[in-house]
């Protein structure tokens, strides 16, 4: 489905490529948004879309990155809206970003959480469960889940990641009671889809934001720091985002989980073993067995 952007009036404030993209994806979500507009959705109940990134999906090491941060400085409630599309257990298991996301997950066993079960074991109604495939604040979602799960940490980390739930009240009613996120419905098309991902990336970079309580794009105060977690503060001297974070924005999944090991010190034979060398305590009950990938079938490693 083609999409007609809207027209705009330049008025001269050097905000007009922002002005534009805010009435873009405004009119995506108004066409697609579930009622009501924003829900709460959990971080177990959600995988990458299979638009992410170029259909690259997640970067692993990222959502790892994002994890550690929550740990040592608290969750910050002045997150990303995360913008996901309603599906449930039987849809998405006939789905291709199911099928990534199960062998992602096989290659990367030690680094990722355990796989929702959506096999044939469970009861019929269990399966009609509502699940989400995520378009924005993907690595958010992943990072809670990876808290969530206690999932050994990439950089080892000797810290449990799951003890921060205890102690941190904000990252607690996040995991237990889920994000305010803005829920498109099912038969939204993969084109539109793809559209709102890569709009999304744009808003730090253009200076507006998905606001969670009207579940709208709207242009961010010009003088206003906008956090999107650690790494996400605004330069107070020339207004201008770390290269990190703005990298962060525009890359793949495989290009942005580079960046990541070079600023971390990850060693790349680590990463393309998918972190075997780490270990979940307690031998890591699964909620699924992982399936394997399929013989003569490599992803790359970083999906």
């Amino acid at each position: 489905m083609a999409f007609r952007q809207a027209t705009h009036t330049p008025v001269g404030d050097g905000r007009d490529d922002a002005r534009a993209t805010v009435t873009e994806i405004n009119a995506l979500l108004d066409r697609w948004c579930e009622s009501p507009r924003v829900q709460r959705v959990k971080c177990s109940s959600v995988i990458p879309d299979g638009t992410n990134r170029e259909h690259t999906g997640v970067s692993l090491e990222h959502a790892h990155g994002i994890a550690l941060s929550i740990r040592t400085k608290g969750f910050d409630l002045n997150h990303e809206t995360p913008v996901v599309v309603r599906t449930n257990g039987e849809e998405l298991k006939r789905s291709s970003a199911w099928r990534r996301w199960v062998r992602f997950c096989a290659e990367n066993a030690s680094a990722t959480p355990p796989v929702v079960n959506l096999g044939g074991r469970m009861p019929i109604h269990q399966n009609e469960k509502t699940m989400y495939t995520t378009l924005g604040s993907s690595h958010l979602l992943l990072a809670l889940r990876l808290v969530e799960t206690d999932t050994p940490s990439v950089f080892g980390q000797s810290t449990s990641l799951r003890q921060s739930i205890d102690s941190d009240v904000k990252l607690r009613i996040a995991i237990q009671t889920g994000l305010q996120s803005v829920v498109l419905r099912p038969e939204t098309p993969e084109f539109d889809r793809k559209k709102v991902s890569l709009l999304l990336n744009r808003a730090a970079l253009e200076g507006w934001s998905l606001r969670a309580d009207v579940g709208m794009a709207v242009l961010d105060s010009v003088d206003r720091e906008r956090m999107g977690g650690a790494e996400d503060a605004l330069n107070e001297n020339n207004n201008r985002m770390p290269l990190f974070t703005a990298l962060s924005r525009t890359l793949d999944a495989e290009e942005l989980s580079s960046l990541v090991r070079i600023k971390h010190g990850i060693d790349l034979d680590r990463s393309q073993a998918g972190y075997a060398d780490v270990q979940r305590s307690g031998g890591g009950k699964q909620e699924e067995e992982r399936d394997a990938p399929r013989a003569g079938v490599k992803l790359r490693s970083r999906l």
